[in-house]
């Protein structure tokens, strides 16, 4: 309980907002909590989810209108940064590729180390939920004649949390909490697509594989069965990440299959957020799937 107050505390202090431009201040990263991870692994099934919301089917990605755009980063430590010596994250590499090709774009980055998809949307420990700041970035936006773009990546700490505090998780617990992680994903993509913007969504990877998982350095009460539950646990985010993407007309950027997250090349020195270098791989990778809708 002790330990649980300090994060708590630690994520009080260190919670802020930044909207990186071209001449953008990096903020150092600080953040104790876990995010996402890569591996191959097939899971032939889905857990059945059986209470959905009322399918709403949105119309696929279309191309941004010319001119400048405005993107908005959401998520957790990921998309905040930690571990890039520089405070730019993926997010400040994105906007010098765009601004290549649409002088006077900007990017807000909301990201906020430890959040999972509830926090997201609902806020936490008195700060806003990023959906609902998001909506109003996209409104604003909008009203000015720019299309928007908003880069979505969360669900690295719904893992985590279940399986450090969730006890000896159980298959109905598993159960219980794919339909809370589907409702939210429900809930984001359906807003931000609903306000008019494009969304790109990032498919999860298996951060059981991490290196700070294996050595125990993090979340120590999770146990050996318990990451081979994660692992195939996120295989059914990922499926219900995609399913949502589609319904919702996202897009969605893989870092499922990749070693960006397991080579010591690309991560840093806590064995679980990228370096640098894993940051410049990451935002390559979401510029890659934007430039499909940035004639």
């Amino acid at each position: 309980m002790k330990r649980i107050i300090i994060i708590i505390a630690i994520i009080l202090l260190t919670a802020c907002t930044q909207e990186i431009t071209e001449g953008f201040t990096p903020i150092p990263p600080a953040d104790l909590f876990p995010p996402t991870h890569t591996e191959t692994s097939t899971v032939s099934s889905v857990i059945e989810v059986t209470s959905t919301p009322k399918p709403i089917v949105l119309p696929p990605a279309t191309a941004l209108p010319p001119g400048p755009i405005s993107m908005i980063a959401i998520g957790d430590s990921l998309t905040e940064g930690d571990g890039d010596d520089s405070g730019r994250g993926y997010p400040g590499r994105i906007i010098a590729l765009v601004n290549e090709l649409r002088l006077g774009s900007t990017i807000t980055n909301f990201g906020r180390s430890g959040w999972n998809s509830e926090a997201l949307i609902k806020g936490d420990q008195g700060l806003m939920g990023q959906l609902p700041r998001t909506i109003d970035e996209i409104q604003l936006a909008k009203s000015q004649g720019r299309g928007v773009v908003v880069f979505v990546w969360i669900g690295s700490n719904d893992l985590w949390y279940l399986y450090e505090y969730g006890g000896n998780v159980s298959d109905e617990q598993e159960v219980q909490d794919l339909a809370r992680f589907s409702a939210n994903i429900d809930i984001i993509l359906s807003e931000l697509r609903s306000a008019g913007a494009e969304v790109i969504i990032a498919v999860l990877d298996d951060q059981s594989k991490r290196p700070v998982a294996l050595k125990g350095e993090a979340f120590v009460d999770i146990t050996t069965d318990e990451l081979t539950r994660m692992s195939n646990h996120v295989i059914r985010y990922n499926e219900v990440i995609r399913q949502k993407a589609t319904q919702y007309g996202a897009l969605t950027v893989d870092f499922y299959n990749t070693d960006i997250f397991t080579s010591p090349a690309t991560l840093y020195s806590d064995g679980n957020h990228p370096n640098s270098a894993g940051y410049d791989l990451i935002a390559q990778k979401w510029f890659e799937v934007l430039l499909t809708i940035l004639p």
